[in-house]
């Protein structure tokens, strides 16, 4: 006997999803049949991050020209209401995949890696694009497991000033530092309602006192997220979750 699947698996598809019958690459059969265990027959979801969701149905999963049939449109989850822009200074390698997927699951709209005083982390433009494709190709496989349809907007690393510059207007913009007087929950009192919010991470290190002035002159706010110091991928997602509580979908 089958087990019983609790939910319908996702794949992520580039492009639109307007035919009814889907070809597949090896690497997608792959993951369906392999990792997966689904087989001719087995329904799942199909998404492209561009609006279009899709029940589907495997037609077959052979080693050479796989396919799934569309059979009805499928409802995307809506985004939370809160949007949240993570500037993220650039951590070694598992830390910052364990950053994007759970950014992902945890809703933010946008990370920007960023490159810091007191970072370790240092890449070549050549590096860069590619650790920016495999952090993206990270987020969409998130998006397949949480159900979320739009994978966040992933930049190429740069420059802290110049992403700290880029914060849209009417965004409520903080930057984490040990020794900031006052917490989210603070702001939050004050400020009431929330749509729009920038993160500022720092590395392990922290950031250096110019970049903090970098900050300030940009209109970020110092923040504290408690008593302990926190790693750099364990504040980022602290962050996001204690900010989707008090104004987003985690408060629902």
């Amino acid at each position: 006997m089958r087990s019983h699947r609790h939910r319908t698996p996702r794949l992520f598809l580039r492009g639109d999803l307007t035919d009814r019958s889907v070809g597949l690459d090896d690497r997608q059969a792959r993951y369906l049949r392999n990792v997966l265990r689904l087989r001719s027959g087995d329904p799942l979801v199909l998404f492209n991050g561009l609006g279009d969701e899709r029940h589907a149905v495997i037609d077959s999963l052979a080693r050479t020209g796989s396919k799934v049939r569309i059979t009805d449109v499928a409802e995307t989850l809506p985004e939370s209401p809160l949007e949240i822009s993570l500037v993220q200074a650039v951590a070694k390698a598992e830390a910052m995949d364990l950053i994007v997927r759970k950014a992902t699951e945890l809703g933010v709209r946008r990370l920007c890696p960023v490159f810091t005083d007191f970072g370790v982390v240092r890449l070549d433009d050549a590096r860069a694009a590619r650790r920016t494709e495999h952090w993206r190709n990270i987020a969409r496989s998130a998006c397949e497991q949480c159900g979320r349809h739009y994978p966040p907007d992933i930049g190429v690393p740069g420059r802290l000033a110049e992403a700290l510059q880029r914060v849209p207007a009417g965004t409520l913009r903080v930057i984490l530092h040990p020794g900031a007087a006052q917490t989210l929950h603070d702001i939050a009192l004050r400020d009431g309602r929330v749509s729009r919010l920038c993160l500022a991470i720092g590395p392990e290190g922290g950031f250096s006192e110019s970049e903090l002035q970098q900050a300030h002159d940009a209109g970020f706010r110092t923040i504290r997220l408690g008593p302990r110091l926190l790693r750099t991928e364990t504040a980022a997602l602290a962050a996001c979750t204690l900010a989707q509580a008090q104004w987003g979908d985690l408060a629902r």
